[in-house]
């Protein structure tokens, strides 16, 4: 998300590499980051399972708020919920800080999503919207 490392050839060659060497039950911050980079990729479908299993295992009752793993029930997983947010602001969302403010990257959401609207970003409170 960094932006580090930026060939999507290299990208693809590390997620396929840490992918499958982390538990598959979280912690819920790896999921998040995972489904990130997938969107950015352009791996939908693969972006949507992985933010699904991001945080849906993860909710405790009665507020839904995040467990640091699936089945957990730790009041509240911080590092997770931003991952979480992550995901919907940069990695749906699009959103990337540059030197040169906040601008919106092409990107896409779930399918099963009419459109997501983040509003009151930066110091110019603006409103980015992806249909």
């Amino acid at each position: 998300p960094m932006k580090i490392v930026s060939d999507p050839v290299q990208i693809k060659k590390d997620l396929d590499y840490y992918e499958s060497r982390m538990d598959v039950n979280g912690p819920a911050m790896s999921f998040a980051i995972l489904t990130l980079l997938h969107n950015r990729l352009g791996n939908l479908e693969k972006a949507t399972t992985l933010f699904d299993k991001s945080y849906l295992p993860n909710k405790v009752p009665p507020f839904g708020v995040l467990a640091e793993t699936a089945g957990g029930t730790n009041p509240y997983f911080a590092t997770g919920a931003g991952g979480f947010l992550q995901v919907l602001l940069s990695g749906f969302g699009g959103l990337d800080i540059t030197p040169n403010g906040i601008v919106q990257l092409k990107t896409k959401i779930p399918t099963s999503w009419k459109s997501l609207t983040i509003k009151g970003i930066g110091v110019e409170k603006k409103t980015f919207v992806v249909k």
